[in-house]
């Protein structure tokens, strides 16, 4: 199958800070890599390729027009800007990696350029925090989210937050424990 986007340049250019200036070829690959790293986490490979080839085949249902719509979309375009922002601030050329600049602006400093990509993230995954709360209220709608055939990546019905947090942390300074919280709910392995 050919390229396929699920969400075109110009509408990410739209409904994102980017500028419009901003080349197609520059866009593209952040695109694609955010559906095939992102989306397909979320979708599962099966329903992942049936939007693809409703894309490409212009046959897709109007159920699959509206998530597209009103779920993929804003998910991948804000996955996507969190892999474009680099390749912003920096170039990859035959010379080297060059940090960008002109003789108007002042450089974005790194620690900018991970503050703007944190708030980013934490866009992208709201977005698909919402995507995949819809799907799992419609579970009928889209029996290809629930169907996996050991080909491809299942979907992934968990959240997407990650906030770095360990929660089995030792906690020694309490008497009669072994080193860890109790719980009674969690993994019996933690418990022991």
């Amino acid at each position: 199958m050919e390229t396929v986007l699920l969400v075109s340049e110009q509408r990410m250019k739209n409904w994102t800070s980017l500028d419009n200036n901003i080349r197609i070829d520059v866009l593209t690959p952040s695109i694609l890599n955010a559906q095939e790293i992102y989306i397909q986490d979320s979708l599962g490979s099966v329903f992942f390729r049936r939007l693809k080839e409703g894309v490409y085949n212009n046959d897709l249902t109007i159920d699959e027009e509206m998530f597209l719509k009103d779920y993929v979309g804003p998910t991948l375009m804000q996955y996507a800007l969190y892999l474009l922002l680099p390749n912003l601030k920096y170039k990859f050329v035959e010379k080297g990696i060059l940090n960008g600049t002109s003789e108007e602006t002042q450089p974005t400093t790194l620690q900018e350029l991970q503050y703007l990509r944190e708030a980013t993230m934490d866009t992208a995954q709201f977005y698909d925090a919402r995507l995949r709360e819809f799907l799992k209220q419609h579970p009928n709608m889209f029996p290809e989210w629930l169907l996996w055939n050991n080909n491809g990546m299942p979907s992934n019905k968990q959240t997407p937050y990650f906030s770095g947090i360990q929660t089995n942390i030792p906690n020694s300074n309490l008497p009669g424990t072994n080193g860890y919280w109790e719980c009674g709910d969690c993994d019996p392995a933690y418990n022991s």
